[in-house]
C-alpha cells in the first residue's frame, strides 16, 4: 500500500507537464524600424496584462510598456542592437530574449534616390527590398516555430514517465536487496 502511494506521488510530482504548464517564451522581431512581438504561455494562452521591457546594455529604450489584451507590443527603435527584451507577466513568470544587432541593419529604401543610381546603388536598393518582404513573409512561420518549439511533445512525457518507472525500479530493488541481506 505504501508502495503504491509512493509511486502514485512520484508520478503526480515527476509529471512534465506541471513544470512547463506556466512556461512564459516571447516572440519578437523587427520589421522597418519597429520591434514587434507578443507573450504566450506554453501550452496556450497569450500573455495579457505583462509588462515590456526593452534595453540595450544597461540603458533602458523601454520601460514598462504594457502590452496589448492578445498579448502583443510594438514600439520603434531606429538605434543600434544587440536589444535585450524582458517581458514580465507577474507571479514570477518572466520571459527574456534578444534582438541580435544584424536586425538593426540601416535599411534604405530608396524612395529618394533618382533612376540615374549607379549600379552598386540599385543593388543596395534591391537588397533592402528583398530583405523587407522576405521579413514579411517569414514572419508568419518564425512565429509558428517558436510556438511549436515551446509544447510539450509526447517524447517529453514519455521521458518523465520512463524515468519516474527507474526511480521507482532502483527503488524496489534495494528495497528487496535490504531485504534478502536480513534474512
Amino acid at each position: 500500500m505504501r508502495l503504491a502511494l509512493l509511486l502514485g506521488t512520484l508520478l503526480v510530482a515527476g509529471h512534465p507537464a506541471s513544470a512547463t504548464a506556466h512556461q512564459l517564451k516571447l516572440f519578437a522581431t523587427v520589421e522597418a524600424g519597429t520591434v514587434t512581438g507578443y507573450g504566450f504561455f506554453v501550452g496556450g494562452g497569450r500573455a495579457a496584462n505583462a509588462l515590456v521591457t526593452a534595453a540595450v546594455g544597461e540603458a533602458p529604450v523601454v520601460a514598462g510598456l504594457p502590452v496589448d489584451a492578445d498579448g502583443s507590443f510594438a514600439f520603434a527603435y531606429e538605434g543600434p542592437g544587440p536589444l535585450r527584451l524582458a517581458l514580465d507577466a507577474g507571479e514570477g513568470h518572466r520571459a527574456e530574449t534578444t534582438l541580435a544587432a544584424e536586425r538593426f541593419a540601416p535599411s534604405d529604401t530608396g524612395e529618394d534616390q533618382a533612376c540615374t543610381a549607379d549600379a552598386d546603388g540599385l543593388a543596395e536598393l534591391i537588397e533592402a527590398r528583398v530583405e523587407a518582404a522576405v521579413a514579411r513573409q517569414t514572419r508568419p512561420l518564425l512565429e509558428a516555430l517558436a510556438e511549436a518549439e515551446a509544447r510539450l511533445r509526447f517524447s517529453d512525457v514519455m521521458a518523465g514517465i520512463g524515468m519516474i518507472a527507474g526511480i521507482a525500479g532502483a527503488a524496489l530493488w534495494a528495497t528487496a536487496r535490504r531485504r534478502g541481506s536480513t534474512s
